[in-house]
């Protein structure tokens, strides 16, 4: 039980595709245990009930009529978090009242759904602490993150390949050294078969690209690849970037000066990936910090 209240590490992709796992698709040992959390799996195998992520606050809405309800927008590598707090999250609702975005932030909470109709799945964060952190910190969430989904990738794709299910499966993967919790999980995602091969494709190729975003700044980094992004960074600043940049204006701006259309369209994405700029509405690019 306490072992499944420890918050994961998990990218947005991944998180955005978890679904509720059923009482009935659980062990019956916590199945029959009315203090068991409520519980998500992702497509991997994953099972978690509370979260630990870290990006870029991009977006901050006061939603609550009555009382304060804030919903907010984080940013990682792979896709966006969406998390919320209200009176009954003081901690996270008092800093969300204050934060000023955008900022890197780090965030604990229990993962929710929400299912309006039928087919139509929202997953969220409830928010209980938050912080604010640096660069830093949040590449190290990125590498330590990738390393950890690579290893569950690794053993998912080798239980889809051993072709064993059942016990049978059990028994492979507690041989291999699979920990029984994410041995479940593995058994569960393969028996509600929603393409999850396909799945591990994507999330391996949104990892890739997110990896890369760091590279950027890295030593091993083409100095090409850092002159472009200076580049680019800077005529954001002298546009006026930490107020928004309209985005035709900027690429004709940068046009002028050389520059293909191209190589801004990849170092933007590269900034917006690594939380380094974004998009406040539709065609408007503004830095962070």
């Amino acid at each position: 039980m306490l072992k499944r209240e420890v918050a994961k590490r998990v990218f947005a992709r991944e998180f955005e595709a978890c679904r509720e796992l059923e009482k009935s698709e659980r062990a019956d040992s916590e199945a029959a245990d009315s203090k068991t959390p409520n519980l998500l799996i992702s497509p991997m195998g994953l099972i978690l009930n509370r979260v630990f992520v870290v990006g870029v606050i991009t977006e901050l809405d006061n939603i609550g009529t009555q009382s304060e309800m804030w919903k907010a927008r984080i940013v990682d590598p792979t896709g966006a978090f969406t998390a919320y707090a209200g009176q009954y999250q003081p901690e996270a609702s008092i800093f969300f009242s204050t934060v000023q975005v955008p900022a890197f932030i780090a965030l604990t909470g229990k993962a929710r759904t929400y299912e309006p109709e039928p087919g139509s799945v929202f997953v969220s964060i409830r928010a209980e602490e938050v912080n604010v952190v640096d660069e830093e910190i949040r590449n190290r969430w990125v590498v330590d993150t990738a390393e950890q989904t690579v290893e569950r990738l690794e053993a998912f794709s080798d239980a889809l390949a051993s072709g064993y299910r059942g016990e049978k499966l059990r028994e492979y993967l507690l041989g291999k050294g699979i920990s029984s919790e994410f041995t479940e999980g593995i058994m569960i995602a393969l028996e509600r078969g929603r393409s999850p091969d396909e799945f591990a494709k994507l999330l391996r190729s949104s990892i890739r690209e997110g990896l890369k975003t760091l590279d950027l700044d890295s030593e091993n980094s083409t100095d090409a690849k850092a002159d472009q992004k200076e580049f680019v960074l800077e005529l954001l600043k002298e546009m006026g970037g930490s107020k928004g940049v309209d985005y035709a204006a900027f690429m004709d701006a940068a046009a002028s000066r050389g520059i293909s259309e191209q190589v801004v369209e990849e170092v933007i994405r590269f900034l917006l990936a690594g939380g380094q700029c974004y998009e406040p509405k539709i065609g408007i690019i503004r830095l962070v910090g």
